[in-house]
């Protein structure tokens, strides 16, 4: 009896249902979640975990339509960030069309924040204006799509963050809204208002709320783009330092970033820290070779090392490049004077002329003309100078010479002590600059430079000055003026260079 109960347990075990496995987690969801989450974030850190989440996801069945939508917008705004702030372009803007045609899903608004995109011109390396064909291609496109595409960004801000992003970018610096209120502008995201990116390109809008970014790096410190934000307000402030570092947190998180190599570049130039700006005008060149901006201010930062040579040589690329030629003139007439080229300094200085309408350019012409010994030329180039600056000392003094030159004793013995009185305000206020930079906060190596261009302008003032006393006795004696002759000569009595003719000309004077 024992053996078919075994049987009978035997059959109704074999004839028992397998328990069912139990289902696979659903990652792919918390992952498209996750990266979700990294895309409202609004970092640029956080757009590329995002974008390479997305992308990641696409080889997933289940989650390939969202994760092919959510790559297009991050790849978007990665595009339009670096854009907006002047960095490489990394190519995302293609990558977001290659993931949009080959998912028919992806919604087509999201394709016109692509074309939006591809028609936003980087931040200029430094001029905030076109500076290539390519830049005026963009501003051609945009005005040819303007009002279709504000209609598309503008109905779809509310319910899609990276059209909300893109309708800001495309309408908070458009000249073309400037009808529009800054509240008129914003209104349409309110929706993603609280959203750390919406947060951050408001915070940006038609003017830089300080507080607000800062509040949003305390909430996201990845939010490393802000640093080059403060660092632009600190310069605004004339706070080098706190530029400096800003601008080295952002270029320690982001190297690739040719606008704020320029920021730095231009930071150390006021900082007269010429070596180190021409470094950066080079980095910035490195990441964009047609930066015009970088172009012209390593072309003046070699000038200021008297590196002359290599400076003419900078010239060169910059007119090839057809911008600043008026300004690329001018520096390469100053290099060439510097050199003793006069007649390549007069050629260049007469083209920069008709560019240029300032002071230094006829003030230059009238030093090159002089050295030419073309002294009406030089007269006449100095006379333009004054009339446009009356207040410039170095075109004073050369102008004195010249009429002393051209023995034109009226005018020289007007204009003569004229040049030497401004030249003792410009030995008094240099002497006071060294003062203040004593007491500065400025590093001592940046002490130790700027107080010895300083130094070296007393040295040639106070030569000059002599030089302005002695003419001005000189004049005075052919004007048969000798009270006048004697008084400017006893200046001078005891001067290295000019001791031994004043007292000749005391002498003349006492018969």
């Amino acid at each position: 009896m024992r053996r078919p109960l075994l049987v009978v347990l035997v059959l109704v075990s074999a004839c028992a249902h397998p328990k069912p496995a139990p289902p696979a987690p659903d990652l792919h969801s918390a992952r498209l979640e996750a990266a979700d989450h990294e895309l409202r974030a609004g970092c640029l850190d956080c757009l590329v975990a995002a974008y390479r989440e997305y992308d990641a996801l696409r080889t997933v069945p289940a989650a390939a339509e969202r994760a092919s939508t959510g790559a297009v917008r991050a790849a978007a705004l990665i595009a339009l960030r670096e854009r907006e702030l002047g960095m490489v372009d990394e190519g995302y803007v293609q990558r977001g069309r290659d993931v949009a045609a080959g998912d028919p899903a992806v919604p087509r608004v999201l394709v016109t924040v692509l074309d939006v995109v591809d028609a936003t011109a980087p931040a200029s390396v430094g001029a905030g204006r076109p500076t290539s064909d390519a830049d005026l291609e963009r501003m051609r496109v945009v005005r040819a799509n303007r009002e279709a595409w504000s209609d598309a960004l503008r109905a779809a801000a509310g319910s899609d963050v990276a059209v909300a992003y893109a309708w800001l970018a495309f309408t908070c610096g458009s000249s073309d809204a400037r009808a529009m209120s800054r509240d008129d502008i914003i209104r349409p995201v309110e929706s993603s208002a609280t959203t750390p990116l919406i947060r951050y390109r408001t915070a940006t809008c038609r003017a830089v709320e300080s507080d607000a970014l800062q509040r949003l790096l305390a909430d996201e410190p990845r939010f490393q783009e802000i640093e080059y934000t403060r660092g632009q307000a600190f310069v605004a402030r004339q706070t080098l330092d706190d530029a400096d570092a800003a601008f080295d947190r952002a270029r320690q998180w982001h190297p690739a970033w040719p606008t704020l190599t320029l920021a730095i570049a231009n930071v150390a130039m006021t900082a007269e820290e010429f070596e180190r700006a021409m470094t950066m005008y080079a980095e910035t060149l490195k990441y964009e070779p047609q930066a015009v901006d970088a172009l012209l201010g390593k072309v003046k930062a070699l000038t200021y090392l008297s590196r002359n040579t290599e400076a003419i040589a900078t010239t060169d690329e910059l007119l090839l490049q057809r911008w600043y030629v008026g300004d690329a003139r001018y520096w390469r007439a100053v290099n060439e004077t510097a050199l003793e080229r006069y007649d390549d300094a007069w050629t260049d200085i007469e083209l920069a002329a008709k560019l240029l309408v300032n002071a230094e350019v006829p003030k230059l012409a009238g030093i090159i003309a002089y050295h030419r010994h073309e002294l009406e030329v030089s007269r006449g180039k100095f006379d333009d100078s004054l009339g446009r600056n009356p207040s410039d000392c170095e075109t004073f003094y050369y102008l004195g010479l010249v009429l002393g030159e051209l023995r034109q004793w009226p005018r020289a013995s007007d204009v003569v002590p004229k040049a030497g009185a401004c030249l003792e305000r410009t030995v008094e206020q240099a002497r006071e600059a060294i003062e203040a930079i004593r007491a500065s906060d400025d590093p001592p190596a940046r002490k130790a430079r700027k107080i010895a261009k300083r130094e070296q302008t007393i040295a040639v003032s106070l030569r000059w000055i002599a030089t302005c006393w002695f003419n001005s006795a000189v004049a005075s004696y052919n004007l048969a003026r000798p009270a006048e002759a004697r008084q400017w000569a006893e200046r001078v009595v005891d001067d290295e260079q000019f001791g031994a003719r004043a007292r000749e000309l005391l002498a003349q004077l006492a018969k």
